[in-house]
């Protein structure tokens, strides 16, 4: 078996350094890494109240900017980013530097998917930029010279660069950032997105904690070593995660890869029954579905999901499975752009909706919607 990080033999630790991660995440409005660790720490034993972890040091500069911070993240949370960025210029804060420069960012980032969603034809969609881009890179680089990121905005560093197509420099920063914030899962996804093959991931130097092991399962499958990932998350199944929602699905998804149909369905379906309202990789388990024309399962699926919520790019997806077992192909075409509009970047909309065109000998636009894949 996979062998671990030695911290795993501390489990409650490890729920302790969630639990602070879930609060300097939810601070900052990083979603996607507040729900990570948050399905984390739920798989773990709670802690009493004398084992839970004190509140982040708080410093002179976050008391003075406490009242913008406190104003500028409610207009955040509304996605109103201009107006939280213009409330935190002049900040001194850490927390608020980062807040300030991620509201820029994100502002960039809706107004382009904003205007791909209002661009003509799919060849435009990636001729689209975040006009922010550059500006942020120059400040966020002299900050970066002079050694004043944290562990926050040194991610945030990595993901500008990368939108800029700085792939190397990108790969050292988000190391960087890994080892002056371990614990923001974040960082490592991202570097996950930028490590090509086995041979790169050995060449990098990354911090020795517990958090690692998911990264490197995660890595396993992105590189189809499905035997390795499988492993190394049976391994974390064994060290104290067994309850872990997250870590079923990884395993489900790497089933999926290697086309093993009945171990993905039975793990899609036990993910159901432990998590039923979930939609993310729900459209995985419909193209399972569509394999073995499952139809009344698929359309069960896509049913559910609607009375969920339909505006998620994953249940056009799975309405769009489900148009396509029963040979609707110009609906099955209608909601995978419907998926696009919803998130251009979702590549694997773009090349059911070829799937599709190319259903309804519709050759030009199969070719361009495989290009954006």
């Amino acid at each position: 078996m996979a062998a671990l990080c030695s911290e795993f033999g501390d489990l409650v630790q490890i729920k302790k350094q969630l639990i602070s991660v879930i609060s300097l995440c939810k601070e900052r409005g990083l979603v996607h890494s507040v729900k990570w660790a948050s399905e984390l720490a739920f798989a773990l034993d709670p802690l009493p109240k004398n084992e839970l972890p004190p509140s982040a040091t708080f410093t002179e500069e976050d008391a003075q900017d406490l009242d913008a911070l406190g104003l500028a993240k409610s207009y955040f949370d509304l996605k109103e980013y201009d107006r939280a960025a213009y409330f935190l210029r002049g900040c001194r804060s850490q927390k608020a530097y980062f807040l300030y420069m991620y509201s820029r960012y994100l502002s960039g980032e809706k107004k382009k998917d904003d205007e791909t969603v209002d661009s003509l034809g799919p060849l435009e969609k990636g001729q689209v930029r975040n006009e922010a881009l550059r500006e942020l890179r120059v400040e966020l680089s002299k900050k970066h010279s002079a050694g004043e990121l944290d562990g926050f905005t040194l991610y945030l560093y990595g993901v500008v660069l990368r939108k800029l197509d700085l792939l190397k420099e990108a790969v050292d920063v988000f190391v960087e950032a890994t080892h002056a914030l371990p614990l923001h899962w974040g960082a490592w996804l991202e570097l996950c997105n930028l490590i090509t093959n086995i041979d790169m991931l050995k060449s990098l130097s990354l911090p020795d904690c517990w958090i690692r092991d998911f990264f490197i399962a995660h890595m396993y499958t992105e590189l189809q070593m499905i035997k390795e990932a499988l492993q190394k998350y049976q391994s974390l199944i064994e060290s104290g995660f067994s309850k872990s929602t997250y870590i079923v699905s990884q395993i489900a998804v790497a089933y999926h890869n290697i086309r093993d149909i009945d171990q993905a369905l039975a793990l899609f379906n036990e993910l159901r029954e432990q998590d039923p309202f979930r939609i993310e990789n729900m459209d995985t388990f419909s193209n399972l579905l569509y394999v073995r024309s499952m139809k009344p399962e698929l359309s069960y699926l896509a049913h559910n999901l609607v009375e969920i919520d339909k505006y998620r790019v994953e249940t056009c997806c799975v309405i769009g499975n489900y148009y396509s077992l029963r040979s609707q192909h110009e609906k099955a075409a209608l909601y995978f752009q419907r998926a696009l509009k919803l998130n251009p970047r979702c590549l694997g909309a773009w090349t059911l909706m070829g799937h599709e065109y190319m259903e309804m000998k519709n050759t030009s636009a199969a070719i361009q919607a495989y290009r954006l894949d």
